[in-house]
């Protein structure tokens, strides 16, 4: 990880120099290797797909200046996925809501394109970006939250008079029913918190130890 961001720097100027901008070219210049994590690569074509995707989810112009402002972003996101991808198949972990990932597509579609789900991947399409990896990418962050609660579930144990004390600004007007329903949901943020700090963690310990190399 020495010069990070001055390896980055000119991987990405030899990718841009190769692809002429994201112009179709030769499949043997398109798949070069660009990072190794661990036994995971990520190819130039990962790389791509990536950035674009980036600047088409959030609506920007696919132009120079754009692709330079989130390179950095997007080569350390690919990174943290491979990471994470890692982790998750070394614990075998293959169950997650799918409802959380259809309504996640469903968001995506719906608030910044005004479409369904058929319509985001016309988008994609359109846009000669892959649709299936950008669910994969949201589909990692699923299995890797089922595996940090089967991990530390029992570590989110919570102070009842913290959540008491929270509950009592709302009493004033409020239903025994309400005040449950409020109580819940005090109670289901404050694990969520215990449960994301366990997660950054986990994650930092992983990043220090597996190997990351620049090619």
């Amino acid at each position: 990880m020495i010069n990070f961001k001055k390896k980055l720097s000119l991987l990405f100027f030899l990718f841009l120099l190769v692809n002429s901008f994201f112009l179709p070219v030769s499949s043997e210049l398109n798949n070069k290797i660009l990072v190794k994590v661990g036994s995971e690569i990520i190819t130039s074509l990962d790389l791509q797909n990536e950035i674009i995707t980036n600047l088409v989810i959030n609506k920007q112009e696919i132009n120079q200046e754009n692709i330079n402002q989130i390179k950095d972003y997007s080569i350390k996101n690919l990174i943290n996925k491979k990471i994470k991808q890692i982790e998750i198949e070394k614990y075998e972990v293959k169950d997650y809501n799918k409802k959380d990932l259809n309504d996640y597509l469903l968001n995506i579609a719906s608030s910044r394109f005004e479409t369904n789900i058929l319509g985001l991947k016309d988008i994609f399409k359109k846009n000669d970006i892959s649709f299936d990896s950008f669910s994969k990418n949201f589909e990692t962050e699923l299995l890797w939250n089922t595996l940090i609660f089967s991990m530390y579930k029992n570590q989110t144990n919570i102070n009842l008079v913290e959540v008491d004390n929270e509950l009592n600004k709302y009493k004033d007007n409020k239903t025994i029913e309400e005040l449950a329903e409020i109580k819940k949901k005090i109670l289901d943020q404050k694990k969520q918190e215990k449960l994301n700090l366990f997660s950054r963690s986990h994650f930092s310990n992983l990043e220090n130890s597996i190997q990351i190399n620049f090619l």
